[in-house]
């Protein structure tokens, strides 16, 4: 059943979308990290910025050796 896509036909989300996604995480992570709150909660904003960091590093290698094999 690997070859099953589904009702939409559609894959998985591509390495573009993955590090569209890690950009938008470390956006929004960095953002709230400036708002006054609980030390948990910027903790958990500041793990969040740099796991989207880390993504955006793994997903951006991926996605421009992704652009230059399709040439």
């Amino acid at each position: 059943m690997h070859g099953d896509r589904g009702l939409t036909g559609r894959r998985g989300p591509g390495y573009g979308e993955r590090l569209l996604f890690s950009i938008a995480l470390v956006v929004v992570s960095l953002l709230w990290i400036t708002q006054d709150m609980a030390a948990w909660a910027t903790a958990a904003c500041a793990v969040g910025a740099a796991g989207g960091a880390v993504g955006v590093c793994y997903f951006g290698r991926h996605y421009i050796r992704a652009r230059g094999n399709s040439h």
